[in-house]
């Protein structure tokens, strides 16, 4: 079986394809990423076979807009700048990478496994008659009415009725989703000869971006519980968790860090996101957390002015480090509650104090607190005594750490992403089989 995972982002939606992608190449298939150029040398380096649509320039600029981490105001700066201009190279990648050997119709052996906001992979599959999965690498990407419900950095309290909870829903769609995506994705449908979407069909998040054949989630049942009203269609995966080591291998430390680590206490580990620029602040903040914990820290991401300055001792500091090697050896994680690292942190058993922004972040946190490893931060900036508070209170308490200890075991197994990619191969089969293949 040929796979074509898709999906445009930071690392947090890449990694979590490229970790799928390499468990379905273990069993014996080829995998491709479509993706952005920006993530061509992850791509080799993970041993799958890549296949850009758009350019580094679109990729920058999306980081370097001021509205990016707006929890509102940031999904129309992806759309904007990431997601639409790979809107109609994604549908005609598809088409060609697709095709049968002999240039005829889609091929019907390959199989798509595309994140819902590459909707040009859904257009592909109406025009096309491609296989296409829907993957989720978050629960919000997945609507419901029921309780625990979060919408942007808000959550709806449980007194209110579903009715209600249906109103908000509509009135997001109408007033801002669907007048941000739906002119594009109609101007597309129109030059390929599709219909227009009509009203029976729903709103493009509500209903349209979920392939009809099936939905994967990316994360496990007991992260995110399956409630009734998603779509029929969906079947609960696990984390595909990745690590890109651009220097050795994944289970290597750099050199630097192992002496650090040697030389002390676990660390810290304070990442607020590899998507985030202006972190500076934030990164002095946890310098001065760990002095007054008397806790010795490491620091990750875009550093600023203190990548040219003279750390203390009990600080190390780098733009970027793979997880796998590193967390086991921490005493806890600052971050972002990005799913990828979210999950990253799970498998090493630590506690997890969040700062969330933007996106599926705020949902994440939520869940990390319901499980009993982690607690949310929720004040934007954060500060230096917010920082010591919370990890004292994390590091302290010994019923978090069990917490931890038994999502580690949890995921260890491995077994409920050997269960997806099992499940994408019956689908597939059955697919290709009513095709009359």
């Amino acid at each position: 079986m040929k796979v074509i995972l898709v999906t445009f982002g930071s690392r947090g939606d890449v990694h979590p394809m490229l970790g799928l992608g390499q468990a379905l190449q273990a069993r014996g298939h080829q995998a491709v990423l479509l993706t952005n150029p920006v993530f061509q040398d992850a791509t080799t380096r993970a041993g799958l076979a890549f296949e850009p649509v758009g350019t580094e320039d679109d990729y920058h600029q999306t980081l370097a807009h001021p509205q990016l981490w707006h929890p509102v105001n940031g999904l129309g700066v992806m759309w904007r700048y990431l997601l639409r201009p790979a809107l109609k190279p994604t549908c005609q990648a598809l088409q060609r990478l697709c095709a049968a050997s002999d240039g005829s119709a889609p091929g019907k052996q390959t199989l798509v496994i595309a994140s819902p906001m590459a909707m040009g992979a859904r257009v592909a599959q109406e025009k096309y008659g491609i296989s296409l999965v829907t993957g989720y690498t978050a629960a919000p990407l997945l609507r419901s009415l029921e309780d625990p419900l979060t919408i942007a950095q808000w959550r709806v309290p449980r007194v209110v009725p579903k009715w209600a909870r249906r109103q908000l829903w509509n009135m997001l769609d109408r007033n801002k989703l669907d007048p941000l995506v739906k002119p594009a994705l109609e101007a597309l449908r129109g030059e390929l000869g599709l219909a227009p979407l009509k009203h029976t069909d729903g709103g493009v998040f509500s209903q349209w971006i979920h392939s009809p054949l099936g939905g994967l989630t990316l994360f496990p049942r007991w992260f995110a519980p399956t409630p009734s009203d998603w779509p029929a269609q969906v079947k609960a995966g696990s984390f595909p968790l990745f690590d890109d080591n651009p220097d050795a291998g994944q289970e290597t430390l750099a050199p630097a860090l192992q002496q650090f680590l040697d030389t002390g206490p676990a660390p810290v580990v304070f990442m607020p996101g590899s998507a985030q620029q202006g972190t500076e602040s934030f990164f002095r903040s946890a310098i001065d957390a760990c002095q007054r914990l008397g806790v010795r820290g490491v620091l990750l991401g875009h550093l600023g002015a203190l990548a040219t300055e003279t750390l203390p001792d009990t600080v190390w500091a780098a733009p970027y480090h793979p997880f796998r090697p590193l967390l086991p050896k921490a005493s806890a994680i600052v971050h972002h509650a990005g799913v990828g690292t979210c999950a990253q942190a799970l498998r090493a058993g630590i506690p997890q104090l969040v700062w969330p922004q933007a996106y599926d972040q705020f949902d994440n946190a939520m869940r990390l607190a319901q499980l009993g490893v982690g607690l949310r931060l929720s004040t934007n900036p954060v500060t230096a005594q917010e920082l010591a508070d919370g990890l004292g209170r994390l590091l302290g308490s010994a019923a978090v750490r069990q917490a931890c200890q038994d999502r580690a075991a949890a995921l260890a197994s491995g077994v409920g992403l050997n269960e997806a990619c099992a499940w994408l191969e019956t689908l597939n089969t059955l697919h290709t089989l009513e095709r009359g293949a």
